[in-house]
């Protein structure tokens, strides 16, 4: 097997921007992607450059309301400069040292099931790429366009196929549209990768959870849907929008058991 060829751009990172208010659920209930991290990543992941700064200054237009001149301008700038410059190679991006580390060995391994010989040379790159699909479609939702918001988290997740804040938004989407058992899913595997891919673990988990919390309610499986919420609350003791699921769930039970 020819070894992989990893390509670390150590210098790169906008894993502390995190998205303003999307749109929820119209049900009266508590679902959210919106994460406040603290000031400053923890050292294990990268630092932010000039393209991530052109994605923080885009979500700014978009939370101003320059939606589209946000997607015209800074975000399709990025996307634009690093689908030209990766064009036909395979390429992962990561937000620090241990994620890249662990693309690289996934696309080894990838690379080792094909007969294609550029598939052996694998690209990492920090964050911003797929923070700019990220940024597109978080724009995309904003305007309703959902299943281009939809398409633009599947680009951000083959290039970050571990990425917890992309998993919870692309889960959210499916939720929205019904598809319950894929979100369901996503939410888990959010979870499971937080520590990994944010240097914002507690407050992705708790997304991610409260996420499941409110797919398994949907499902009826209101037990597991209270363990979850449960979970998230022992992360952040209090938390709000899991106190309030967990008094629905008590209302839910008082009517089943009334009947």
């Amino acid at each position: 097997m020819r070894p992989a060829i990893v390509a670390l751009a150590v210098s790169v990172c906008i894993a502390g921007c995190a998205s303003p208010s999307s749109p929820k659920a119209d049900t009266g209930r508590h679902i959210d992607i919106v994460t406040s991290p603290p000031a400053a990543p923890d050292s294990a992941f990268y630092a932010m450059d000039d393209d991530g700064q052109k994605v923080v200054h885009a979500m700014q237009m978009v939370q101003d309301g320059k939606i589209q001149a946000a997607i015209d301008g800074p975000i399709n700038d990025v996307i634009a400069k690093y689908e030209k410059e990766y064009a036909g190679k395979q390429v992962y991006s990561a937000r620090g040292g241990a994620e890249g580390i662990l693309y690289g060995l996934l696309g080894a391994a990838d690379a080792a099931k094909s007969s294609t010989k550029a598939r052996a040379h694998i690209i990492v790159i920090g964050p911003s790429w797929a923070m700019a699909y990220w940024a597109r479609s978080y724009a995309l939702t904003e305007m309703n366009r959902t299943t281009e918001a939809e398409a633009d988290l599947r680009r951000a997740l083959a290039l970050s196929p571990m990425d917890s804040q992309f998993k919870n938004e692309l889960a959210y989407l499916l939720m929205r549209r019904g598809e319950i058992s894929e979100s369901l899913t996503l939410f888990q595997e959010a979870e499971a990768n937080a520590e990994l891919t944010s240097p914002y673990p507690v407050d992705i988990k708790c997304v991610a959870l409260r996420g499941q919390g409110y797919v398994l309610v949907e499902l009826h499986r209101l037990d597991d849907a209270e363990a979850a919420y449960r979970k998230c609350m022992a992360l952040v003791p209090d938390e709000p929008k899991s106190k309030a699921e967990l008094g629905y769930i008590a209302e839910q039970r008082k009517k089943a058991a009334s009947k």
